[in-house]
């Protein structure tokens, strides 16, 4: 395989790894600076930030945040700055030759055929149409006025259904509507520039809003301390009664149980029941039917939920080795734990404490970290695998799926270099760009990529260019992203700490929440918040869609013989094709599976995805572009990182199986 390194100035085409020669011409000047630059830089980076702002915590966010608190929002810093590092290097082959990075992964040793096999098996992480599913629960809870309930019977244009197929049928509809601005939208890339970016500007407007008026300073600033405490891990007590909200563990011998739910209009509603027994794991959802010999702890368990549970006290209860811990008190008006009692029992000796300044050490700053975290206290991960063996019991698949959904996240961080061509930056400009259905019949996409003559002009004219795009990401993309992580997640700890999570209820928690806090302005809040967590979440799966077909797009029309013969102004023929592909089994994923599940098998695939393309990137760029042009030694551990990190992301789901 030769580098794609240009020597003789003569040449009209130089030929470079496994698939078919660049051809050769000048590399446009880049923008000019000041104010222009940045207006230039409306690109790739809002539309991905767009594609991403609020849609990573709005989903992870319920079921991170209101179980763990702000404590693992290190793990979105990893990924967004790892990310950056991943998306300057996709974006610096798409400057240097006009072609997607995609196409890039195609001219490497062995070659497509191999290359074929292994990007379909990643590529199932960009299958699931987790932002149509969840979109549909908060249009389903604006319908019904509440929080799905499962097999609750409900009505739609006057036929009878449950709310749990509701949410389905809402998730068909905003799926297929999904494709209308791909198909209308005349050049694909500058459509979804338009929609991505008016999202931006709502969403950020309202969660600005939303926070600065509702969100206490301790929330905020846990919520930053949780971006750089790298390393902790928390711990929740066993069982957390936090006023509605109930979190019951039980053993009987051999067997654990834990009962989840919450009380609405005065009823008790389970959301889990799992019961532990060894190492087996039953999860009956809510709705789930579960077995009679269970139905009976279950009935007890719930009876003394219900007898627990007050708006106005809190309660926990926990045993560390061979000592248990009990806690209570009153939730204040701002939702912070008052404790008046506590409870030490070691030994056979049972002790209670009116005042905390009374209760022994190490139990006192025990209780001290559980009431100000309610429910949960920190600890090292390297510490406590030491001492233990083994990770912490969390939830380790949505924790991943956190770390896939923060930023871009999968395959879709290939988009930031076809939208670089898209956008006509560096050779982008010579190539073209995929057209719409109906409104792009005259834009033409090359077979083959462009690259330029390496002297004088040139060289100051690529610096130019890797400034713009590290502008795009630094000044744009990372920004955004990080704000567009800690807002949502403001709001979901303020509004729904230690809430219990399901599948059907989770993208509109904020929501419920927000009104049931404040009750004279519950119409308002309902309403906004639910249209904002629409806003967040649907714009997303027209990207989703796009991101497939076009990655599939650029792959088959650079490396296909048969896609060759073809015409240039006929690459939408394939473009849509594959997104009927992707509509039918979008359908399909729908119908089967619930919004955390979908959002689970996702995330925990993504980074698997976006682990193997950022090492196959660098290896790209070390193989094919000229030595000048090279990533330097930052970029190269940089992005080498970035890909043990989502890769580690994803083993540790399947060691905690």
């Amino acid at each position: 395989m030769r580098e794609g390194t240009l020597n003789d100035d003569a040449a009209d085409t130089i030929r470079c790894g496994m698939l078919g020669a660049w051809q050769t011409g000048d590399l446009p000047p880049p923008p000019p600076g000041g104010w222009q630059t940045w207006r230039a830089l409306l690109g790739p980076g809002v539309l991905l930030a767009g594609a991403s702002v609020g849609s990573g915590e709005w989903l992870s966010g319920p079921a991170v945040s209101a179980q763990y608190g702000g404590t693992l929002l290190w793990v979105a810093t990893l990924s967004i700055v790892f990310q950056v590092f991943c998306n300057l290097e996709m974006m610096r082959y798409t400057l240097y030759c006009g072609e997607p990075i995609v196409v890039g992964f195609f001219r490497t040793w062995p070659g497509p055929r191999l290359w074929s096999s292994l990007y379909l098996l990643l590529d199932l992480a960009a299958i699931w149409p987790f932002n149509a599913s969840n979109a549909a629960v908060p249009l389903a809870a604006a319908l019904l006025g509440h929080l799905p309930g499962g097999d609750v019977p409900a009505t739609l244009l006057g036929l009878a259904t449950t709310e749990r197929e509701l949410v389905k049928i809402l998730g068909y509809a905003i799926f297929l509507s999904a494709f209308l601005p791909l198909i209308f939208g005349g050049t694909i890339y500058r459509m979804l520039e338009r929609v991505m970016a008016f999202k931006l500007v709502v969403v950020l407007c309202y969660l600005v809003f939303a926070v600065a008026l509702t969100a206490s300073p301790a929330t905020v600033r846990e919520v930053c301390d949780g971006f750089i405490d790298f390393g902790a891990v928390p711990l929740r007590a066993d069982t957390i009664i936090d006023g509605r909200h109930f979190n019951l563990w039980h053993s009987d011998g051999a067997t654990a149980y834990r009962l989840k739910g919450t009380v609405e209009n005065g009823q008790s509603l389970v959301t889990e029941f799992i019961v532990e027994r060894g190492e087996g794991k039953r999860v009956y959802q809510m709705g789930g039917e579960v077995p009679n010999e269970l139905r009976a702890v279950q009935a007890q368990m719930l009876d003394r939920a219900e007898e627990l549970t007050d708006p106005r006290r809190f309660l926990i209860e926990t045993r560390e080795h061979e000592t248990a811990l009990a806690m209570s008190g009153t939730v204040d008006a701002s939702h912070v734990w008052q404790a008046d009692r506590w409870q030490v029992s070691e030994g056979g000796l049972r002790r209670v404490f009116a005042r905390l300044e009374d209760v022994p050490e190490p139990w006192r700053a025990r209780f001290r970290e559980f009431a100000r975290r309610r429910g949960l206290r920190n600890v090292g991960v390297v510490p406590y695998l030491e001492e233990h063996g083994k990770l912490p019991p969390l939830d380790w698949a949505m924790v991943a799926t956190l770390a896939a959904i923060a930023g871009a996240g999968g395959m879709t961080n290939t988009l930031f270099s076809n939208y670089t061509r898209d956008k006509g930056w560096g050779m982008g400009a010579h190539v073209g760009a995929i057209p719409s259905a109906i409104g792009g019949r005259h834009i033409k996409l090359s077979h083959v990529g462009m690259v330029f003559r390496f002297d004088e002009q040139s060289r100051r004219r690529w610096r130019g260019w890797f400034r713009h795009i590290v502008k795009d990401q630094l000044g744009i993309w990372m920004i955004a992203s990080f704000i567009g992580m800690a807002l949502p997640c403001m709001l979901s700890l303020e509004f729904i700490r230690n809430a219990p999570v399901a599948g059907d209820r989770v993208a509109a928690m904020v929501a419920e929440g927000m009104a049931d806090r404040y009750p004279s302005h519950r119409a308002l809040l309902w309403a906004t918040t639910l249209f904002v967590g629409f806003l967040i979440l649907a714009p997303g799966q027209i990207v989703s869609g796009d991101q497939l077909a076009r990655r599939w797009t650029d792959i088959i029309w650079t490396s296909s013989r048969w896609a060759k013969q073809m015409r240039e102004d006929r690459v939408k023929y394939i473009y849509y094709a594959i997104l009927t592909c992707y509509g039918v089994w979008g359908l399909a994923a729908l119908t089967f599976f619930d919004p955390l599940q979908i959002l689970k098998m996702a995330g925990v695939l993504m980074n698997v995805s976006l682990g193997i393309a950022s090492w196959h990137t660098l290896y790209v760029n070390l193989s094919l572009l000229p030595r000048e042009l090279r990533p330097n030694w930052l970029m190269r551990i940089g992005t080498f990182f970035c890909g043990a990190f989502f890769l580690a992301a994803s083993a540790i789901v399947v060691w905690t199986l």
